[in-house]
């Protein structure tokens, strides 16, 4: 016997729009796929970003497309702990010390790819060495080729 509840698209949308009508913000970003125009999309997004739901404030980061919202809702998710929003967030940085500094904290939280722009980006030869290292082990290809051109 199949114990899942069959039910229809529409009354899951009626459902998940109850729920996000009721605060509940881990169920907008679930409504926001379902929506056909990108503007429904970022909507329920918004509203669980300020509600607080840090991975809408990711999602929600980057779907604006206005730059300094953008950078807003990205530094928000990466001030809670967001790895990817840290990694992102680095990306939107002129600023190198501010970009270095992003880099610095996904990195040493595992985020792999972080790891490899910060090997990238430092000028410390021991320091490029290690970040490079730790993504090459982590099984990022371009690292394993940045390391053999440099010789180690």
């Amino acid at each position: 016997m199949n114990s899942c509840l069959e039910i229809s698209a529409d009354t899951e949308q009626e459902w998940l729009q109850k729920s996000a009508e009721d605060g509940h913000a881990r169920d907008m970003p679930a409504l926001a796929l379902q929506c056909d125009v990108q503007e429904d999309r970022q909507r329920p997004l918004r509203d669980a970003a300020y509600e607080g739901y840090i991975p809408a404030m990711y999602d929600y980061g980057l779907c604006c497309n206005d730059p300094e919202q953008k950078v807003h809702w990205l530094r928000m998710a990466a001030e809670k702990g967001h790895l990817r929003a840290m990694f992102r967030l680095s990306m939107e940085c002129d600023d190198l010390s501010e970009r270095r500094r992003w880099l610095q904290m996904a990195a040493e939280k595992g985020h792999i790819p972080a790891m490899y722009q910060l090997g990238l980006l430092v000028t410390d030869l021991n320091e490029k060495r290690r970040w490079l290292e730790e993504a090459a082990r982590n099984g990022w290809q371009a690292a394993m080729m940045e390391l053999a051109e440099l010789g180690y």
